[in-house]
């Protein structure tokens, strides 16, 4: 069963899926971003940057790289410029550099 979505405007009118989002399914319409899709969700804090403090969507135009997402098994994937689709796997708060025992900075 997929979680209400909270932010929308109006009723979806096109096609309606579910993507799974940290292991809970979220309603997703056709040709919107990950990042909407999230959004309307009520999901705001979407990752942890390389010093492992939590961020989310800034400009959500693709600029500012506040967005990334673990998205089908790929890291860094900008949420406001990848469109979803159905049975999609998403992880927020992931961060590669801390994974792999790295530092930044």
């Amino acid at each position: 069963m997929s979680e209400k979505r909270k932010q929308d405007i109006t009723e979806a009118m096109d096609r309606l899926f579910t993507i799974n989002v940290d292991g809970t399914q979220i309603s997703a319409i056709e040709g919107e971003s990950v990042l909407s899709t999230l959004l309307a969700s009520s999901v705001r804090q979407l990752m942890k940057n390389d010093y492992g403090v939590k961020s989310g969507p800034y400009c959500g135009m693709g600029v500012c790289h506040c967005c990334h997402l673990h998205i089908d098994g790929k890291h860094k994937q900008r949420a406001c410029q990848t469109i979803v689709k159905p049975d999609m796997q998403i992880e927020t708060g992931r961060n590669m550099v801390q994974e792999q025992g790295g530092k930044h900075g």
